[in-house]
């Protein structure tokens, strides 16, 4: 959409990217968490979402305590539902990924988010929260703005068997955590939301500042042209075509012609 990460997109606008990512890619080989915002409305837009997910090839969805619409982590005006309302959006997902499950065998990883630390809530409604949603059966579990030391106390307060996800973003005044250190700290997924998106952005304004000026882009920012080619499936469609083209025309009464 090109807008800020403020609520304004759609669950339809944002299953037809997920389809698209999910389709360009190798989903044995790359496994891809969908964001599932708040669910989009009441029990049974998140029940529709959870589905939606499921269908368009993410292996994830995160389901989060938010007010609807929900807001970026890093923006302001954050708010959370109650406590009680978030547990009943938790089990409601949980509920719906088995119920999917069984009826058709499509399956999705839950990640159970809290945003109440961002919103200004103390330490103990986020381990509070926390533990609410890995009770109700979360694959993971995910508090949004901790500090390394609070990361640590969520991980000791839920056990070494609930999952816990670290999300980073590259921002001023902030040391961003390694996977061994996240490791440590006790989490099993360590998560970096706009790193690509915003070395695309890098590059792309860097060509386009020399283009601007009469200049030309430099080797360093561009991408091979054989590999860009490769990348986009050009290599892999003209295979298909050398091998397929010299197939014979069959006609209406299944002879070849």
């Amino acid at each position: 959409l090109a807008l800020p990460d403020a609520g304004l997109i759609s669950y339809g606008e944002q299953l037809s990217v997920g389809q698209n990512i999910c389709a360009a890619i190798d989903t044995r080989r790359l496994l891809v968490i969908g964001d599932g915002d708040t669910g989009f409305g009441g029990s049974g837009n998140v029940r529709r979402t959870i589905e939606g997910y499921a269908k368009a090839g993410f292996a994830g969805v995160s389901i989060e305590d938010q007010v609807y619409p929900k807001r970026c982590a890093y923006s302001g005006g954050v708010a959370v539902v109650p406590r009680e309302e978030a547990v009943a959006r938790v089990r409601c997902a949980i509920a719906a990924r088995d119920e999917m499950r069984r009826r058709s065998g499509l399956d999705l990883v839950l990640v159970a988010r809290t945003d109440c630390r961002r919103a200004e809530e103390d330490l103990d409604e986020v381990l509070w929260r926390c533990r609410a949603f890995a009770a109700l059966g979360a694959d993971v579990v995910y508090a949004e703005g901790l500090a390394p030391d609070e990361l640590r106390r969520l991980c000791v307060s839920l056990g070494p068997t609930v999952h816990t996800m670290l999300a980073q973003v590259e921002r001023p005044g902030v040391t961003l955590i390694s996977q061994t250190e996240a490791a440590a700290l006790g989490c099993r997924l360590s998560l970096f939301g706009l790193t690509v998106l915003s070395a695309a952005v890098s590059a792309m304004t860097r060509a386009l500042e020399a283009m601007a000026s009469g200049g030309h882009p430099s080797t360093g920012v561009l991408c091979d042209f054989g590999e860009l080619k490769a990348l986009v499936g050009f290599d892999a469609l003209d295979a298909w075509e050398e091998e397929h083209q010299a197939c014979p025309a069959v006609g209406q009464d299944g002879a070849a012609e």
